[in-house]
């Protein structure tokens, strides 16, 4: 016969499953609604699809689809198995149309929700290994010389917006300068009693930053990370908030029981290392804001510029002292024009950068109307031209 607290324990695990799949399910929500165009085909932006015979519905199905999609996420207060289970198959078949719609906030919710479908005990226990992972890559994929150069400035420019002393501002830039070590710091320290406190006060001093320096009063953009910085601050009070947390080793010992479960952990815990070999999506590795993805410039003449539709013409901008080698005139800047159309970034894969110099190329009437040159990950420089198949390798 169970004794009284085991009876507890079963009592406050389902508590706290109930919790966790709330903030999910309501995370999921909302970081979706932010992001409407994303997942419809009738915008301007390409899709871009995981295989060429992948089935892409028509446009006009697009709305209906989303609106079952997000009625599942609703259902699932009620009926959670059923409705998540329509989730998760809907999820991957809209991420099939368009890559892009893997961004890492709903690949995380999707894994997470993917777990609740355990036993309660084990679904905790993945998603507080699954959680602190989040944070330990996060961090690690900003320890890289172009984070330390570019980031900590880049952040740091509302605060000059807003008038404030050079000192407070050059504080500001340390910080963010020690974000890597303090993301770090969270993924252990929820572990230990010690400093489970320190290290969730410090997750919620980081992301209610991030919320002010990226939202309205700051950059204003990406304004989905809205939801998923609050999320974040949810996940680790129903997570790891209660004061008998449990360790990592008795937490380990319960995903263990679950082979599924530990399956899934692992490879989220292990795919991110192919990423620095372009194996493995940098989204997919939690390198948003790091400086540590494929980037991609594309160039164009004057009289390409003119004829792009005025819509378009407004992301060209001139360029000065320009490599007439490798560059053009003008800069088409598609990352504006993602975030624009899908109110998200776009992938920073190469694949997805050639499927959008494609669609921009049309517009060419010779191979020297415009160009795109693309910095993998690993440093290669690719050339693409207008009509060639594969681009040139300018260096390895």
């Amino acid at each position: 016969m169970p004794s009284v607290n085991d009876l507890v324990q079963v009592q406050d695990e389902h508590k706290t499953g109930q919790k966790l799949r709330l903030v999910l399910l309501g995370a999921t929500l909302f970081g979706m609604l932010f992001c409407i165009p994303l997942w419809l085909s009738t915008r301007e932006y390409p899709l871009v699809p995981i295989f060429a015979w992948w089935p892409v519905a028509p446009p006009v199905y697009g709305p209906w689809l989303l609106g079952f999609t997000l009625f599942s996420l609703v259902a699932a207060v009620w009926f959670f198995r059923p409705a998540v289970v329509f989730f998760l198959v809907a999820i991957l078949y809209l991420y099939g149309c368009d890559q892009n719609r893997g961004q890492p906030w709903l690949y995380m919710y999707w894994v997470m929700l993917l777990l609740n479908l355990l036993p309660a005990r084990s679904a905790l226990a993945a998603c507080r290994v699954l959680l602190s992972l989040v944070y330990l890559w996060a961090g690690i994929q900003k320890l890289n010389g172009t984070f330390f150069r570019v980031m900590p400035g880049w952040f740091a420019q509302p605060a000059i917006d807003w008038g404030w002393p050079h000192m407070l501002v050059a504080g500001l830039r340390a910080c963010v300068s020690l974000t890597p070590a303090l993301e770090i710091f969270i993924s252990a320290g929820v572990w230990f009693p010690k400093t489970r406190r320190p290290a969730i006060a410090t997750a919620v001093v980081l992301h209610g930053a991030s919320l002010v320096l990226l939202g309205p009063l700051g950059h204003n953009i990406n304004l989905v990370v809205w939801p998923w910085n609050i999320a974040m601050i949810a996940l680790l009070m129903v997570l790891f908030g209660p004061k008998e947390a449990p360790s990592l080793p008795h937490t380990l010992r319960e995903l263990g029981r679950s082979r599924k479960g530990a399956l899934v952990v692992g490879l989220c815990g292990l795919l991110p290392i192919l990423s620095y070999f372009g194996w493995w999506d940098s989204y997919f590795s939690f390198s948003l804001y790091s400086a540590n993805v494929s980037r991609a410039d594309m160039y164009v003449t004057q009289s390409f510029r003119d004829r792009l539709p005025s819509r378009l013409q407004t992301y060209v901008h001139s360029v000065e002292n320009y490599n007439p080698a490798f560059q053009l005139p003008f800069v088409f800047e598609h990352p504006r024009w993602a975030a624009a159309e899908m109110r998200v970034p776009e992938m920073p894969e190469p694949r997805g950068f050639a499927m959008t110099f494609r669609h921009i190329a049309a517009y060419a009437t010779n191979e020297d109307d415009c160009r795109m040159i693309v910095e993998t990950r690993g440093g290669k420089i690719l050339l693409y031209r207008p009509g060639e198949a594969q681009p040139v390798i300018v260096k390895l």
